[in-house]
């Protein structure tokens, strides 16, 4: 999250502690060498088009956002491969899940143990005192996802390994790896709004630009997101846009503040009934 694509850069110079199979890596000493005007010029961009659709989550007015940065990315000599064949994220959706949960609960726990002035340790302490603060915590919506997930089982579990396993190899080497190499993409490129799932379960680098507004005023963009240690790569094309662009409008004023969603009623039902750790209890966009 940052305001331009350079304080981007500066931001990724500050927070970047290389680990696991990055920490063998020469990293750049300063991205933000790699934001310079032109870089686009040559690239080859796949369009990712699943959400552009007329799918349940397409939406018309940010879509229109999306294309103007398409024609500004040809305009500045981009060859877009449009459309290419995005992963298959909906084939890894439990196994998804079970990684989210897993790990969820050991890094919020990790997290936990590094505080002070405070009894909340596990992510159990946490869902029991929501539960004796009711009122306060759970009057708009429940705690589902906490019982899911301190219901699993650890990293160690060879359930949460297998599933890992399976995700990442589905969206590295049979997905996005695949994709760049069939095409001979630089990069790939969806609506801001859209599925970044691959990306970020192959723990690969993805950068959302903004690029306009809606008739309605809503901010609308584009997400570029490439292989392996692509960040320079990525800083470089999103800059390049940024800067034909123009900066991101300033935010206005939209009305009123809107009222306070209704009591869901939690508190009234007792705490036995509330407790719900099964995946298919889940709502269904869950």
């Amino acid at each position: 999250m940052a305001r331009t694509v350079t304080d981007a850069a500066i931001a990724l110079n500050v927070l970047r502690t290389p680990f696991g199979a990055v920490r063998r890596e020469r990293l750049p000493r300063d991205y933000r060498t790699f934001l310079r005007p032109g870089a686009l010029r040559g690239a080859r961009i796949g369009v990712d088009r699943r959400l552009f659709s007329d799918s349940a989550s397409a939406d018309a007015g940010l879509n229109a956002v999306a294309e103007h940065a398409l024609d500004v990315m040809r305009s500045l000599g981009a060859t877009l491969v449009d459309p290419i064949e995005p992963p298959d994220t909906t084939s890894i959706q439990e196994d998804e899940l079970t990684v989210l949960f897993s790990e969820f609960k050991v890094d919020l726990e990790a997290y936990l143990a590094g505080l002070r002035r405070t009894t909340m340790r596990t992510l159990a302490d946490l869902i029991a005192f929501n539960d004796e603060h009711c009122a306060q915590e759970l009057r708009y919506f429940g705690q589902e996802l906490f019982h899911v997930a301190d219901a699993t089982a650890g990293l160690a579990d060879a359930g949460y390994r297998a599933a890992r396993e399976r995700c990442v190899t589905a969206m590295r080497g049979n997905g996005i790896d695949r994709i760049l190499a069939a095409d001979r993409l630089d990069a790939i490129v969806g609506p801001a709004y859209g599925d970044s799932t691959a990306p970020a379960v192959a723990g690969y680098p993805v950068i959302s630009v903004p690029t306009g507004v809606t008739d309605d005023g809503r901010p609308g963009g584009v997400w570029l997101s490439a292989g392996f240690l692509a960040e320079p790569a990525l800083l470089a094309f999103a800059f390049d846009l940024e800067s034909a662009i123009g900066s991101r409008p300033r935010p206005r004023f939209g009305g009123t503040v809107p009222d306070d969603p209704p009591d869901a009623g939690i508190c009234a039902i007792p705490i036995e009934s509330r407790i719900r750790t099964r995946r298919e209890d889940l709502p269904p966009d869950v």
